[in-house]
This record gives C-alpha cells, structure tokens and sequence, in this order.
C-alpha cells in the first residue's frame, strides 16, 4: 500500500507549500486515477511517492517500507510521459536498462547463480508480451510513439515492481493508440495485481481507468482527499454505459469548482 500521513511540501522561492499536512491511502492492489490541472502537483505527488523529492514534513511509506528521503525506492516503478528511452540503444537495450543500472551499483555480485540468465529470460518475457520482438533491434527513432510507451513500460516491469507509477504517459498518442495501451495496462493490473496510481489530465481516461480517482484542485492540498468510487472502471463496455457518462459529468463538474 501507499501512505501518506501528513505530508507537506513546498517548492524552493514559492510563498506556499503545494501539498499541507496531506493525508492519502492507496491500500494495496487498488488501481488509481489522480486528475487535476497542469501545475496543480500531479506529477511532483508520484515523485515525493517514488523518492525523487523530499517532503518537508510527514512521512510515506509504501509497502511498509519508509521512503526515504531524495533516495528512489526499488521496488516502485515510474512510467514518464516522455519515455526516457536512450536514442542510441536499441529496443532490447533499452528495456535491459534497469537491470544493468542494478548490477553497477554492485546488486549482482549478491545475486543467486544462474540471475544473468534469468534476466535475460525476462527481457524476452517482456519484448514478446509487448508485442516488440520483431523490433529487438531497431533504435527508438525507428518505431513509432506506441512502441516507443511499450519499451518505457517494459524497461520498468522488467524490474518486477509491486507500485507502478504512471505519469501521463499516453497524453501524447493518437486516440486508437491510447485506447490500445490502457487496454494493455488494465490487461498488466489483472495479471500482476501490482499497485497503480496513474496520472491523467484526460477525464474520460480517468474514469475508465481508475476504481477510484483522486481529484486535485488548486493548491495547497490538504486532508480530507477528494476522492470518487468508481466501480465500474476496467471494463470494456464501460465506456458505453450511463454510469460513465455520469462520472465523467460529475468529475467534469467538481475540476470546474476547483
């Protein structure tokens, strides 16, 4: 699970903190949207959760591990918008990278025989559910936006994290292309039952994602979380229910309030 109990945080030369003594539980195995506008801190709340920023105040703990300060915790993984793949690795190199960065900081000579053998096992795992091992070879620049998302969430869940964190990642693609590859995340949630908190500025991406949506309005956050049950998200036909159409109104409504 997720904790956070009391968090603030504050941004260098800005007058107020953007998040106040902010309290959120993500318990685990649940599937999150987080929603709001651009600068409200949707982003700058997956990385004080990953550990790339630092609260002020408060504390988070995910899985009963304390996160500690500007220190990334292994076991959560992060998805960007922007993908973050090497231009001048190839697919298969790219989504190995995690692992490579693991064994330079010395993790592999603690690691059980036969380990470089089974991470390559799982880098072709990964290529072949993603549908990327006819492209294992070609470079970034060679594939399109889609494949490009693909090997930035491999190069993550080849890492076997149990929180992963995504942060817009699809907001870039052409419609058929997102709907393909919330799909395939909802498809990934079922299989693994990993924790994830995906980040959106789409309101109907939010709700047929999340079971349950965050709302973030204009800055400070603080405690109580607004928060909407959402049920009937992960289904195909979701989409073509009233209770969506519903949601997104309401969801619609209250970013408008905010």
């Amino acid at each position: 699970m997720i904790d956070l109990h009391a968090l603030t945080f504050t941004y260098p030369n800005q007058p107020a903190p953007l998040f106040d003594a902010f309290t959120w539980r993500v318990a685990r195995g649940e599937f999150w949207s987080v929603i709001g506008a651009s600068g409200c801190g949707k982003s700058t709340l997956l990385h004080l959760i990953v550990g790339l920023r630092a609260a002020s105040a408060g504390t988070i703990t995910v899985n009963e591990e304390r996160v500690p300060r500007k220190q990334h915790r292994g076991k959560t993984g992060l998805v960007l918008q922007d993908y973050g793949l090497l231009p001048w690795a190839t697919v298969r190199e790219n989504i190995a990278l995690g692992l490579r960065i693991r064994k330079f900081y010395g993790q592999a000579d603690r690691r059980p025989t036969g380990a470089d053998r089974r991470e390559r096992s799982t880098v072709e795992f990964w290529l072949e559910r993603f549908g990327l091992a006819a492209l294992r070879d070609k470079y970034p620049a060679q594939i399109s936006g889609g494949q490009r998302q693909r090997v930035a969430i491999a190069r993550t869940l080849v890492l076997e994290p149990d929180v992963l964190l995504m942060d817009e990642p699809f907001s870039a693609l052409d419609a058929p292309t997102r709907e393909d590859l919330e799909q395939l995340t909802l498809d990934l949630y079922r299989e693994t039952k990993m924790t994830i908190v995906f980040v959106t500025h789409n309101i109907e991406e939010a709700v047929f994602l999340g079971r349950k949506i965050l709302v973030l309005g204009a800055p400070p956050h603080r405690s109580p979380p607004r928060v909407i049950a959402n049920a009937g998200a992960g289904r195909a036909e979701y989409r073509d229910e009233a209770a969506f159409t519903e949601k997104a109104r309401l969801l619609r409504e209250m970013l408008k309030g905010a």
